[in-house]
């Protein structure tokens, strides 16, 4: 009688313990880094409950890991039964609409972004529940013009949420949630991004593009695979002085790597816990392509660091970051803040343009008209004075309109309102809940651009009265978190796009789905475009 009141005083107190851990510490602040040490502890727990019930209550082993299981499981249920009950009975969002399967986890947020079509998906729920949606236990997604400035426009009190330590212990410019931190790094990246100096470096891989394309001419061409060869070498020599040679070797290993880490870092953006909780546990294949990424990177950064002690006359921007760094207290130091710049320069200049460019030439093809256009004004300037490329209102008009569709970060950043709570769109969200302000939508967004699906470069020229709210074009962001490479990403799809359409006629490939590079258009976090095979020809040689 003795042995099972102690065994269901055991299971009442676990019941008790769980209800206590969530009301007294998984109910309050942020918990995501520290979800390694969470799972440790509780492991620790269990062995020494089962260790307990062996050597002190003298159960048989079987016997005690029986009862230590037990009282596990009641304590897990206890613990999650509070937390379901919280999450839709008494959260602060429990009045903001949304669909009942994100209300009470995020795990199937992130079952949904598996398919890489989180901002379709965002888009939706807008359609279905209006411009505040309840997207997680503690997230919203907000829609709407005044609403993404309230988050972030210049004079915001909202900061940058959990998310953005999911590089941690690395912390590059664009996760750092330290505005004083931010601000400073901010000047170093703008220091080394003068157009003067990177202007002579795009036009000499655009003509490597042009010159590997006129190899292949009258054949089928993946233009999304050489368009990422170009953005992810240009972005190599700018941002670290590497040469990839992914359009001389028509093939990268490194960027398929970092494409399947970059995946792996995008697929956990919604409960960023669970990366960190893999990354803590080695054997774990789901991190591995991450694993080597960091490995790659931080050999790379070891050259690099030693290379700039040779060679003083380097311009990229990973030499005004090392020396920012010497001269505050050393790399050594600064090591984690250095190894993160390293880490994310190359996906922060790649990824938007790349985009934007392989979608251009699909609107391009699909529509030739307005590639005469462009080359009529071209006919009058010298496509290598970079100043007169950059004021060609109908090259310029393709680019935004595109940019408009299709922004490079489409479902958009993630901000914590500021102590007190902040009211969006009319409805108050409450210190410590996640907000998210997807630009895909906001873009897309009838209130804001009339016929608002339809690529009309127009509406930045002739036909003013298709933006109906200029404020809503911002697919660099705004604010002080807007994007540092604007003006260089830019510049390096202007210049391929200016050189591609004088060299070249294209047509869609025989066979092709015309509409795979929207339809396969994947988001993790940043937006990767799907294949876009053309034929490409001479045009100097058709006229």
């Amino acid at each position: 009688m003795s042995v099972m009141f102690l065994y269901h005083s055991e299971l009442y107190v676990a019941v008790l313990a769980g209800l206590i851990a969530h009301w007294t510490y998984f109910i309050h602040g942020e918990h995501d880094l520290e979800a390694p040490n969470i799972a440790r502890v509780h492991i620790l727990l269990s062995i020494l409950i089962g260790y307990s019930e062996w050597s002190l209550a003298k159960l048989s082993i079987w016997h005690a890991i029986d009862q230590s299981l037990a009282i596990g499981l009641a304590y897990l249920a206890s613990l999650m039964f509070s937390i379901i009950a919280f999450r839709l009975v008494l959260s602060p969002l429990r009045h903001i609409p949304g669909p009942l399967r994100l209300r009470w986890t995020k795990l199937t947020h992130v079952w949904d972004t598996a398919r890489g079509q989180n901002f379709k998906d965002l888009h939706q729920l807008q359609r279905e529940y209006g411009d505040v949606v309840r997207t997680g236990p503690n997230e919203v997604t907000v829609f709407g013009t005044d609403a993404y400035f309230q988050v972030h426009g210049s004079d915001t009190t909202c900061t940058k949420a959990a998310y953005y330590d999911i590089l941690k212990p690395m912390v590059s410019v664009q996760t750092t949630r330290d505005p004083v931190v931010h601000a400073h790094r901010h000047k170093v990246w703008d220091q080394a991004m003068t157009l003067e100096r990177l202007e002579p470096v795009v036009y000499e891989l655009a003509h490597k593009l042009i010159d590997e394309l006129r190899y292949r001419e009258n054949g089928i061409i993946n233009m999304t695979q050489w368009l990422e060869y170009y953005t992810f070498d240009l972005m190599g020599l700018v941002s670290m002085g590497v040469r990839f040679r992914g359009l001389s070797r028509c093939e990268d290993s490194i960027i398929s790597l970092f494409r399947r880490a970059h995946r792996n870092l995008g697929l956990f953006a919604p409960a960023p816990w669970i990366q960190h909780l893999f990354m803590s546990i080695p054997f774990i294949t789901r991190m591995k392509d991450l694993r080597q990424y960091n490995e790659w990177a931080n050999d790379q950064l070891a050259k690099n660091i030693e290379n700039l002690n040779h060679n003083s006359d380097r311009t990229d921007v990973m030499k005004h970051i090392i020396e920012d760094a010497i001269k505050h207290g050393g790399v050594g130091r600064n090591f984690n803040d250095v190894f993160g710049d390293f880490i994310i320069a190359v996906v922060a200049g790649s990824d938007p343009p790349w985009q934007a460019l392989v979608d251009l030439m699909y609107y391009l093809t699909r529509e030739p008209n307005h590639v005469g256009l462009i080359r009529q004004e071209l006919s009058l300037i010298d496509l290598h004075d970079y100043r007169a490329l950059q004021i060609q209102p109908h090259l310029n008009a393709c680019l935004y309109e595109t940019l408009r569709l299709h922004p490079g970060v489409p479902s958009g950043s993630y901000r914590l309102p500021p102590h007190g709570g902040i009211t969006l769109n009319g409805v108050y969200i409450a210190y410590g809940t996640t907000i998210v302000t997807p630009q895909y939508s906001l873009q897309r967004d009838k209130r804001n651009f009339s016929r608002p699906d339809d690529w009309i470069p127009e509406r930045f020229t002739t036909r003013p009265e298709l933006i109906l709210d200029k404020r809503a074009f911002m697919p660099w962001g705004i604010g002080k978190h807007i994007c540092l490479g604007k003006n260089f990403s830019l510049m390096e799809m202007r210049v391929a796009v200016a050189l591609l359409v004088t060299e070249f006629d294209f047509s869609f490939a025989p066979g092709e789905d015309k509409e795979s590079v929207l339809k396969q258009t994947t988001d993790f976090f940043t937006a990767a475009p799907g294949p876009l095979k053309l034929v490409l020809r001479s045009h100097k040689g058709n006229h």
